[in-house]
Order: structure tokens, then C-alpha cells, then sequence
């Protein structure tokens, strides 16, 4: 075992001289095997080791055996000791989470808050081989992708660090027999209510005995490769994301859909979890369905959309663009992008102060000029005053609405105007409109009517500015 551990914390870069470690202390064979195993290494690496057991109280007498046997036994190798006694049972009903949610969460809460008492680099935990396959298995049962098959890291978050990841559970049963080494025995193990513990007892030994002796080693191979096959895919999508997304600010994540359709599918799912996980309240709940609706709203044939996602996630694909950000609003009130109707009269000259659009429209009357008018700007347009017919008014977009595109005969639909422009539904009431009671003529900054076009008979011309 010390020699598969000596070459785990090589290989991984797990120990550096001088650290201070933590060492996750229950009691069990794995983690007084894990303390032994870090004791032989602490003088290679000179380093200080604090062992850390957190009394969960969940098995009565048993909890405070192993907190007695934990605190003698890292007495007995001259370590500093660290406890906490945790209510799991008050915590549950509290949250309203599951028993090993709970207590995995206190555990690391815990050796977190060890961890910054005595300034330490490293918090180490002892899972080995037989864990990893487990968990590996149960990920796959549960229908992980590469990052739940990839299992349990040897290092994570350049903190966390498993050095009997590549020993198994007999190499530490071994060692601690060679090494005459108590433990302690959790009764919890043996209790079938338990997912690990039905995997543990009944899946394995039916895939060992009638399917592949080696299963357990298998799985743990693979992990491994699968782990590094998705540490090149993490590499490769902060290449291409950096291409294929145009902003990140405020509004969230934009991405060019047309540059995101040149990658490969793999990368295509992969980048739309990764960054629907930066915007989720809880990265874990992050699944498959929620890729694939996104993916299909991409794919679709409507080009703009709205997915309401879990965890306060909104993505929105507008043309060639989607958006993903956070929900800040409750769902069913006004949000930023939402403006009610607005109608104002026209007198010209005059203004017109649009309040709802924090703008005005200023109109004047002048005397055709000699020379041809210069548009300076889609805020300006030119009339014929005696073309208009009033009243006029300026409001925003009504179902109905209707323009004569100037250069056209016919009338054309503002909707399918604003469709055929790519104007974003979320931005068209935003759109100024001067209208009479015929129809639209003038689309604020967009299009003239032909109807008030000038022409060679033009007397006297209106002048409308967006300022």
C-alpha cells in the first residue's frame, strides 16, 4: 500500500514540502490507514499533520467510541487533534435534506474551518479504489455524463487530496494487519438503505463473480481516462467559447449561433452545461434535459424564443444570438425589457417628450428647399406636410399596425416588418411610431411611409428628429 501511495502523491503532485495537512480522521480502516500512510511521509515532506473527526452523533455510543479512539490514536502518533460534534438529525429537519447530504456537507464545513485555523495547504481524505468504482458505478446508473464517470478526483481544487486512491481495500486491510493498527467498525455500513452500500454488497460481487473478476480495477481505470480525456475537452472549450461568445456583461452570455453550429456536438453540449452551471444557483443540478432544451431551442425553426430554466437560469435566442443570465424577477411581474403602451399628440411645430422611452421628438415646418435634403442620421426623416393626414400621433406598436414601406406599393405588417429587420419582440414597443389614422408613417429611426414621401410637387416639408 505505502508503495501505490508514495507513487499517488507523485503522480498527482498531491504533497508539497512544508505542508500542513488536515487529515479526515472517522476511525474507519481507510482513515487511520490514510493517517499511518501520511506519518511514514511526514518527515520525506516535513509535514505537520492535524487529525480532524467530526462527531455526527448519527450511532449513539458508537459516534463517541470513535471520537474517543480517533483522539487516543492520533495521541498515541503525537498529532494535534480536532473535533466537532454535529446535530445531523436537528440539521435534517432544518433543511430538509437527506442524512449523508447533510453529514458530507457538516464534514466539509468542518475540515474547511480546520483548514483555516491552522493555515493549511492540504485537507486529505481516504478514499481508495474500491470507492472510485462505486462511484463510478453509481454515477453511470444514474446516467452521468464524462464529468460523473470521471469519479472521484485524487486532487481538487488544489486543496483536497486522496493519496489511497490507487490502493484497495484489501492493501489497506494488508497494511494495517503488517502494522498491528486498530479501527473502528461503522455498523451503518452493513445497512442496505444505503445506494453505496447496495452497490457495495450486492452489484459488485455479481459483476465480479459472473461478469469480470477485475471489475472494480476496470472502473477505476477508466475513470482515469476519462478523466484526463475531459480535462483536454475543458481545455479545448476555453478556447472556443472565448471565439464563439460576443459578450459577457449584465445582460449575461451572448453567443454567435452560426459560429456555435461550427463546432463538434460533444463541445456544442458541453459548452452549453458549462455555462448554464455559471448562471445556476446549484452548478449539481444542472442535467440533461435542461442541455438538450437549450440545444432545441438553438436548433429550432423559431428564430426567437424564451426558456425558463431551473434555478433562476433564462436563456433567450434572438436570431443569431443566445442569451443566457440569471432570473432576477419573480416570474409573472414586469421585467426590464417590458414597457406598457403609450400615446402622445402631435401639434408641428412642437415637441413630443416620450417619457416611457426617456426620449423626444422634435417637429418643425419649413419651405422645400432648392437643393436635395441630406438625411444626417436614421433619427431624422423628411414629410410631405401637405401628404400628412391629422391628427397625429406618437405611441408605440398595436397588433394592426401597418406601413407603406417607402419604394414599395403595398402595405406591409409592422410584425412581420420587425421579423423580416430582426427586431428583437422584447425591443419593438420600444420603437417610436408616428402614425395618423391610416396607417404608420414613420418607424422612429427605421423606415418612412411612402405615403409622405417627397416629391417634385412638395411646397413645404416636415422635419421629425429623435434627440
Amino acid at each position: 500500500m505505502i508503495r501505490k501511495v508514495r507513487e499517488t502523491i507523485k503522480k498527482y503532485h498531491l504533497l508539497e514540502k512544508g505542508d500542513v495537512v488536515i487529515v479526515a480522521v472517522s476511525g474507519g480502516p481507510d482513515s487511520v490507514a490514510l493517517l499511518k500512510a501520511l506519518g511514514i511521509f511526514s518527515h520525506e515532506y516535513i509535514l505537520t499533520l492535524i487529525a480532524a473527526h467530526l462527531n455526527h452523533g448519527l450511532r449513539d455510543e458508537e459516534s463517541d467510541r470513535d471520537e474517543e479512539f480517533v483522539r487516543e490514536f492520533s495521541g498515541a502518533m503525537d498529532i494535534k487533534f480536532e473535533c466537532k460534534y454535529a446535530d445531523i438529525y436537528s440539521l435534517r429537519q432544518e433543511q430538509g435534506l437527506s442524512m449523508e447530504e447533510i453529514a458530507r456537507e457538516e464534514r466539509y464545513k468542518f475540515l474547511t474551518d480546520v483548514a483555516r485555523k491552522y493555515n493549511a495547504q492540504k485537507i486529505a481524505l481516504g478514499h481508495h479504489l474500491n470507492d472510485q468504482a462505486e462511484t463510478v458505478l453509481m454515477n453511470f446508473i444514474r446516467g452521468s455524463g464524462m464529468e460523473g464517470l470521471k469519479g472521484i478526483l485524487p486532487m481538487r481544487e488544489g486543496m483536497y487530496i486522496r493519496p489511497l486512491i490507487a490502493a484497495t481495500r484489501g492493501d489497506i486491510l494488508d497494511f494495517l494487519e503488517k502494522k498491528s493498527l486498530r479501527f473502528m467498525t461503522d455498523s451503518s455500513n452493513v445497512h442496505d438503505i444505503y445506494f453505496r452500500n447496495r452497490i457495495r454488497h450486492h452489484l459488485i460481487p455479481e459483476l465480479k463473480k459472473h461478469y469480470n473478476p477485475k471489475i472494480e480495477e476496470n472502473l477505476a481505470h477508466m475513470a482515469e481516462i476519462i478523466r484526463l480525456e475531459d480535462d483536454y475537452i475543458k481545455t479545448v472549450l476555453k478556447s472556443v467559447l472565448s471565439e464563439c461568445v460576443f459578450d459577457e456583461g449584465k445582460e449575461g452570455i451572448r453567443i454567435n449561433i452560426p459560429e456555435f453550429f461550427t463546432l463538434h456536438e460533444a463541445i456544442q453540449n458541453r459548452a452549453i452545461k458549462t455555462l448554464l452551471q455559471r448562471f445556476s444557483l446549484l452548478k449539481g443540478g444542472i442535467g440533461y434535459l435542461h442541455v438538450k432544451s437549450v440545444i432545441d431551442l438553438i436548433r429550432g425553426v423559431r428564430s426567437c424564443g424564451r426558456l425558463h430554466l431551473p434555478f433562476n437560469v433564462e436563456v433567450r435566442r434572438e436570431y443569431n444570438l443566445l442569451i443566457i443570465s440569471r432570473r432576477n424577477r419573480p416570474e409573472g411581474r414586469a421585467g426590464e425589457g417590458d414597457i406598457s403602451q403609450f400615446s402622445y399628440d402631435v401639434t408641428i411645430p412642437g415637441k413630443v417628450k416620450i417619457l416611457e422611452l426617456d426620449m423626444t421628438m422634435v417637429f418643425d415646418i419649413m419651405d422645400k428647399p432648392s437643393h436635395n435634403i441630406v438625411f444626417n442620421g436614421e433619427n431624422i426623416a423628411y414629410m410631405d406636410f401637405e401628404a400628412i393626414k391629422f391628427p397625429l400621433v406618437v405611441r408605440n406598436l398595436r397588433p394592426a399596425d401597418n406601413i407603406q414601406p417607402l419604394g414599395m406599393k403595398g402595405t406591409k405588417k409592422l410584425k412581420d416588418y420587425f421579423i423580416d429587420n430582426k427586431v428583437l419582440p422584447r425591443m419593438r414597443k420600444k420603437i417610436p411610431l408616428l402614425v395618423n389614422g391610416q396607417s404608420v408613417l414613420w418607424i422612429g429611426g427605421m423606415r418612412l411611409s411612402e405615403r409622405v414621401k417627397i416629391t417634385d410637387k412638395t411646397r413645404r416639408v416636415v422635419k421629425v428628429e429623435i434627440i
